[in-house]
């Protein structure tokens, strides 16, 4: 992946394509007449892009890990802390002129002298700005005069460069092999902080007896790579990063031979803002939340390139890997879209990976974060990399919330819709399968075999039946009573092979009381004992699944009664 990162670096560099987010907020700055030795004042002015080198701005420094005069108001005085360092710092750098090292001091005696008058200034001005959601607050220095920004004088780029180059000193070997180039250079270190998962402050990421300094031994990187990585990190961060149902991914291509000019070409239409809307015009099919996402576009590319998932959680100023999908071929995105479009033409409705976060998202309604971050990763995982999924182990999650549905009187038949979805799109992905046992015809073929396998034994068809004719009894009872007394009947879906066989008889019975055991429902009845019969003793279904298939049975309940019924006359 650092590598894929690398190349993504490379070409940005070369191309010199923005990556810069666009940021909003304010820079308040401290004005400073260096001449005359004395505080001018605090302009404020709007955060603009265009002048972030002359800010000497970098995204790192936004977050407060990268040495530099220019940072994110946080608190006053801790703010004012840090840059009054830096510049302090900046006296100490080697090899600079007298007039260079005397106007530094003229500026660092200013900060000195009034520092409280600056506090008291900087704290009011900040007080009388409207709050506004999303917008920053950042604090540098300004001059009197033609340059007044941090960024036209020398002395202040060369201090940003020098300290960066300090800290990466700090753990540095000589003459060794680069892990990211695999080349011998000159100098390698250990401080590569591309991502926040990986960091030499604590021991535990250190080699070589808890020694900093021993630390580039873990993972060296010489300064030409490092560059590139942090040149691909901050496009990718910007163009390549995807919402994706409360997470996030990072998508990063990865060259194979001979696709350079097809990744330029990915890289250059998310460079340019028209050819960036031309491309969201021009895709219409999404599997994920996020309106940007970029999938159907990459899976016309030929399998010249592979593409990365990593999947982050950010976490203070840390971030957490939750996982990483590496090499996936664009071919298998085709499929994946294939597969998606077979379900939306039996469906009548778009597929999408919020159909599969809907059972993996809270174990309880009532906790405030998502705990089943995990397993709906684990499911996405095999989805791009084709690994086979446990039946049984997807039912499990398909039935808690179908059964909180059902209690609750909820989302019932949209959730049971969703998860038949998710099979019918596992199923045309080969992610599971189903045995299918020899049958006789039945009038109602049509639905068994316009959803797949998944309905391919006289048990799955047998409790199916039962659950459309246990609604067409609730819906009666609704009709008459405004109630329907014989839910309690269903055992809040949790019914085994014994409840089910002791069902059928009491369905018609209550039907027969209501006066209302047609001909359509004796032929539903008929059909389902047909096939339970044919099924014989001891199904071997997980209780999840009988009920499941139940649930699918009473959802289903106006596709069965239109076989039965002319659709007036349902219920």
């Amino acid at each position: 992946m650092l590598s894929a990162i690398k190349d993504i670096g490379y070409l940005v560099s070369k191309k010199a394509w923005s990556s810069e987010r666009p940021i909003e907020g304010k820079v308040l700055s401290v004005i400073i007449d260096a001449v005359n030795s004395s505080f001018s004042g605090i302009d404020i002015e709007d955060f603009d892009t265009k002048k972030i080198d002359l800010y000497l701005f970098s995204s790192g420094s936004s977050k407060g890990n990268v040495p530099s005069p220019f940072a994110p108001i946080t608190e006053p005085e801790k703010t004012y802390k840090k840059i009054e360092k830096w510049m302090k710092d900046c006296e100490k750098i080697t090899g600079i002129e007298n007039d260079t090292r005397e106007f530094l001091s003229r500026i660092n005696k200013v900060l000195a002298e009034n520092k409280d008058l600056i506090m008291n200034l900087l704290k009011y001005k900040i007080e009388g700005l409207p709050k506004k959601k999303g917008e920053g607050r950042y604090f540098t220095l300004g001059f009197e005069g033609n340059k007044r920004y941090l960024g036209e004088y020398e002395i202040f780029k060369r201090g940003v460069e020098d300290f960066a180059a300090a800290k990466l000193k700090k753990s540095a070997g000589k003459n060794q092999v680069c892990s990211v180039c695999g080349l011998v250079r000159e100098e390698v270190s250990g401080k590569v902080d591309v991502f926040k998962f990986y960091t030499i402050d604590k021991p535990g990421f250190i080699s070589g007896g808890f020694k900093e300094i021993s630390a580039w031994k873990n993972f060296p990187v010489c300064v030409e790579c490092k560059a590139l990585l942090e040149s691909g990190k901050k496009y990718i961060d910007v163009k390549l990063n995807f919402k994706f149902y409360g997470l996030n991914y990072y998508l990063t291509p990865r060259l194979l031979v001979g696709g350079e000019d097809i990744l330029e070409d990915i890289l250059n239409i998310l460079s340019d803002t028209t050819k960036a809307i031309d491309l969201k015009e021009r895709t219409k099919k999404r599997i994920t939340n996020d309106e940007n996402e970029i999938l159907e576009f990459l899976s016309g590319i030929k399998d010249v390139l592979t593409l990365n998932f990593l999947f982050l959680r950010k976490e203070q100023s840390a971030e957490r890997i939750l996982l990483l999908i590496e090499d996936v071929f664009p071919s298998r995105i085709r499929r994946i879209f294939k597969a998606k479009d077979c379900v939306d033409a039996i469906f009548e409705d778009e597929f999408n990976f919020g159909k599969i976060r809907n059972f993996y998202s809270k174990s309880d309604e009532g906790k405030r974060e998502s705990d089943l971050n995990k397993y709906f990763l684990e499911i996405v995982d095999s989805i791009f990399k084709e690994r086979k999924l446990d039946f049984a182990f997807l039912l499990k999650f398909f039935m808690a919330v179908i059964r909180r549905e059902f209690i609750n009187e909820g989302y019932f038949g949209f959730r049971i819709k969703d998860a038949l979805m998710n099979i019918m799109f596992f199923e045309n992905l080969g992610l599971i399968t189903f045995e299918e046992a020899s049958m006789v015809e039945s009038m109602f073929n049509g639905i068994f075999t316009q959803y797949g396998k998944s309905f391919g034994n006289p048990a799955k068809r047998g409790v199916f039946l039962l659950g459309a004719l246990t609604q067409l009894l609730l819906n009666k009872q609704w009709n008459e009573r405004n109630a329907r007394p014989f839910m309690k009947k269903l055992k809040g879906l949790k019914m085994d092979e014994k409840d089910i066989r002791a069902l059928l008889p009491e369905i018609q019975n209550k039907l027969e009381e209501y006066d209302s055991f047609d001909k359509g429902k004796r032929l539903i009845a008929s059909e389902a004992s047909k096939y339970l019969l044919e099924a014989g003793e001891g199904w071997k279904m997980p209780v999840d699944e009988i009920n499941f298939y139940f649930s699918c049975g009473m959802n289903l309940v106006e596709n069965v009664a239109n076989i039965v019924y002319p659709k007036e006359n349902i219920g």
